[in-house]
């Protein structure tokens, strides 16, 4: 559906010249193609006059207001290319991202928001049906696309000065089957500062507007606006009009000290500020500065600072968001990790609500070698024909289990014995890494290997570290998304090969030692390793089925 409708936007571009326009006329093509009756008379209608009525009706039937396409366009042509086609919410969610984030020349990405922004702002809400939901400066509607997945039945008003965008968002609105969607033309600082009508979710995307020079109302507490502090009218008004929770995009640097401060010392003071997610660089096109995510609710004593500044991939001249839910767990869980530290009101400096100004209070490095008693590599050891041989195992990476303890083994062969069998061998709680990959493989050596010589193949690093607790817990941390996300950066930095040099100054944080961390991570272990058990029987019950 997406490449359809990118090359009847394409064939459409020949005609003419406004790309709101060429979207729109898109979107109108869409409507008639989804009703067979109507797109088939169309088709068979062999006087074009009447065809053209027949197309204005149709639209103004659903109250859209008509744009015309050219004499010379062959809309035979595009709804015979669109018959029997389903229209699915995910590909128009794509063939929007792409003409206006990725097609940068149509210049559309002032009108729209990235597609997982969207998606992470409708999970933040948690919107549920017959909800009020206000987007004012909505766009062209973006964010319906990702709203229709959460909730189709919330009641939702969205505003916005531009004609033209709106005539969008209500296509798309149509298209996507709301059941309650108001949009209108309007100038959201020509309504009351202090409204009748509240709404049960905000969402807003301020435009940065330098023109607007806007006074604020002797109500607000906010007043007198700072002329740089772009965002902070649109915020104000928005913030009288919100009931359970809002959202705002904003630019960091007006979490901190200067033109923002008027705007974080009314958060805190209010307890308004719930959450505060400071975004990755150049996730949106010709946006030079560096953006957050503002969550505002009631009645809060605390408020949770997120760092996802390296939550990103890099795509072409931009870089796209991912890890949405290691930040949606980090959001929920409201737990402190080494990207999110949950502080008291009276902790947060009024200043600066910037969650990288607070790194220091979780993200303490220290190097794995601090927890070590050694690390070494696996090796091949040559069998000699004598009558010094003993028994010994060889452990690969085949053999590692990928939930608790790894405590089979069954390549069995003879070595000959000899001081390095000793030095080689590898003992309970001991945690092996593949030393190739992206990300490594991990095991943690059961008790099984106590009485018996069970050798490393090359490739294999073995981490023995000074305490058994701790090797449970760095095993279980170096599992985790979080530890995932530190390995794969490292050894990303090491050309995808490390040794036990390498591994020793790896940095991790030095919350790792703290104890009330490695009680949860040993905790944690054990059921891991009850999990673990449950899928090996299980596999193992599936293999038998199938004759393996």
């Amino acid at each position: 559906m997406m490449k359809n409708l990118l090359h009847i936007f394409n064939y459409i571009q020949k005609y003419h010249d406004d790309n709101l326009d060429i979207l729109y006329l898109t979107l109108e093509f869409l409507l008639i193609a989804r009703n067979a009756n109507v797109s088939n008379a169309l088709i068979v209608q062999k006087h074009k006059t009447r065809a053209l009525e027949d197309f204005k009706g149709f639209l103004e039937s659903l109250e859209l207001e008509v744009v015309e396409f050219h004499p010379s366009l062959n809309y035979k042509k595009i709804l015979k290319s669109l018959q029997n086609l389903t229209i699915k919410t995910h590909s128009l969610a794509e063939f929007i991202q792409i003409i206006t984030m990725q097609k940068t020349i149509l210049k559309l990405y002032e009108y729209a928001t990235p597609i997982e922004i969207n998606t992470l702002v409708c999970a933040i809400l948690e919107i549920k049906n017959g909800e009020s939901v206000y987007n004012p400066c909505c766009g062209l509607g973006s964010w319906l696309l990702h709203l229709n997945t959460y909730s189709k039945d919330c009641v939702f008003y969205g505003l916005d000065i531009n004609p033209k965008l709106i005539r969008i968002a209500k296509a798309l609105a149509l298209l996507l089957e709301f059941k309650f969607c108001t949009l209108n033309v309007g100038n959201v600082f020509s309504e009351t500062f202090v409204p009748t009508e509240k709404y049960d979710k905000v969402f807003c995307y301020p435009p940065l507007l330098q023109h607007l020079n806007i006074k604020a109302p002797k109500e607000s507490q906010l007043a007198p606006y700072n002329k740089t502090a772009l965002e902070v009218p649109f915020i104000d008004y928005s913030l009288m009009r919100f009931e359970k929770k809002a959202v705002f995009i904003a630019r960091t640097a007006l979490l901190s000290k200067g033109a923002g401060e008027r705007l974080c010392k009314h958060l805190l003071d209010s307890n308004l500020l719930e959450c505060v997610i400071e975004l990755p660089d150049n996730i949106s096109p010709y946006k030079a500065e560096s953006y957050s995510l503002l969550v505002i609710s009631n009645t809060n004593q605390r408020c949770l600072l997120i760092d996802a500044r390296n939550f990103y991939l890099k795509e072409g001249k931009y870089n796209k968001l991912i890890n949405l839910e290691n930040i949606l767990d980090l959001y929920f869980s409201k737990q402190a990790t080494q990207y999110s530290y949950l502080l008291d009101y009276a902790k947060i400096k009024e200043t600066n609500i910037r969650p990288s100004a607070y790194s220091h209070h979780s993200n303490a490095q220290i190097s794995l070698e601090t927890l070590l008693e050694c690390a070494y590599r696996g090796s091949r050891i040559a069998s000699k024909n004598d009558s010094g041989l003993i028994s010994c195992y060889d452990f690969g990476i085949k053999d590692f289990n990928p939930y608790g303890f790894s405590d089979s083994f069954c390549d069995s062969t003879l070595k000959a014995n000899s001081a390095q069998l000793n030095l080689l061998k590898i003992k309970p709680f001991d945690v092996l890494f593949s030393m190739r990959g992206v990300i490594p493989k991990i095991a943690i050596i059961g008790k099984e290997a106590e009485d018996k010589i069970v050798l490393p193949n090359a490739g294999i690093l073995v981490l023995r570290f000074k305490d058994s607790k701790i090797a449970k817990a760095m095993y279980f941390y170096f599992s985790s998304k979080d530890g995932q996300e530190i390995l794969k950066k490292f050894y990303l930095n090491h050309n995808e090969r490390v040794g036990e040099k390498e591994i020793k100054v790896l940095q991790i944080p030095s919350s790792c030692l703290e104890s009330k961390f490695l009680e949860q991570c040993n905790t944690n272990f054990i059921q891991l390793c009850k999990h673990g058990e449950n899928i090996a029987k299980h596999t193992k019950n599936v293999k038998t089925l199938l004759g393996f």
